[in-house]
């Protein structure tokens, strides 16, 4: 199935799930991450607010297990009009705000340098078996990831099982390094899996 099929389908079954069910699934993908142990071993995150509406992944069970760890959280503001992601500084006294899309974003931004980034958590909706995904189509994070360190590590995370194919995949689209669902993980390298348990 193509990427504009694929969007269409999985928004419309992510839009039916319940506001309970999210946080149950979200538990599960977080205590799913919480296996990958040499993650915990970096310093600076770069993690995706949830946009209530949309019934994403409920981050900030993960954002609260970082700060225990006295790990650095970096959090997107997105610009509509550039199609780009500022990065800026998050920690449990950052004061928050819903913009005009829905999205949660801090008051004051403390920009931090990209460079800094050592793990990136990226918004989908579906990813396939060879690690590429289908985000909501609108570029920002094809264009953050390329500016990042070439060792980012690329987290996906989702309430749905990978689609075997995404047929439509061009040589630059994002591909990811680690998926997680509610009961596995899939490790790829570009193009193939590596390892799932």
């Amino acid at each position: 199935m193509n990427k504009e099929k694929l969007r269409k389908k999985y928004f419309f079954y992510r839009k039916s799930i319940s506001q309970e069910e999210v946080t149950k699934m979200s538990y599960k993908i977080f205590f799913q991450i919480k296996k990958i142990l040499y993650l915990w071993e970096k310093k600076y995150y770069h993690i995706f607010l949830p946009i209530q509406k949309n019934k994403e992944v409920d981050t900030f069970m993960i954002i609260d297990f970082l700060l225990k760890k006295g790990k650095y959280i970096i959090v997107p503001s997105s610009n509509f009009h550039l199609i780009s992601i500022e990065n800026c500084f998050f920690n449990k006294n950052t004061s928050l705000f819903k913009n005009k899309h829905g999205i949660l974003e801090p008051i004051y931004k403390h920009i931090v340098s990209i460079s800094l980034i050592e793990v990136i958590f990226i918004p989908l909706l579906i990813f396939d078996l060879k690690g590429f995904r289908v985000g909501y189509g609108k570029g920002f994070y094809d264009r953050l990831i390329p500016l990042c360190r070439k060792n980012v590590i690329k987290i996906g995370l989702s309430f749905f099982p990978p689609v075997k194919e995404i047929i439509n995949i061009h040589e630059k689209d994002l591909f990811l390094n680690i998926g997680v669902t509610t009961d596995r993980i899939f490790f790829f390298k570009k193009g193939s899996v590596k390892k799932n348990f």
